[in-house]
């Protein structure tokens, strides 16, 4: 399986879509995909709730915490962190300063 054919799965498989080679540099997704996925989600139940809230957080790894160089784009390979939707309250993101959110 090709890099881009796990990356259409793994998007299939979480978010019922897959972006297209144009949205998609190499490894990388372009945030702009994501952010127009997310204008779309209706939030009618769990499911795209769960949806609109992978996409955010798939924002905020390519804003945030790791995106590329133009800042445009975020590495799939932090999709299957967001499989176990329920369970990621346990992974450890990082620390922060006493009083600080993290």
């Amino acid at each position: 399986m090709s890099s881009f054919e796990a990356l259409e799965a793994e998007c299939l498989h979480q978010f019922g879509v897959a972006p297209r080679k144009t949205d998609c540099r190499g490894s990388f997704i372009k945030l702009t995909w994501f952010r127009g996925l997310e204008d779309h989600i209706v939030l009618n139940d769990d499911v795209h709730i769960h949806m609109y809230v992978k996409c955010h957080i798939k924002l905020l790894f390519g804003i945030i915490l790791f995106g590329d160089k133009s800042g445009a784009a975020v590495h799939w390979k932090f999709l299957p962190l967001l499989r176990n939707f329920g369970g990621i309250i346990q992974f450890s993101w990082g620390f922060g300063m006493p009083g600080t959110l993290v």
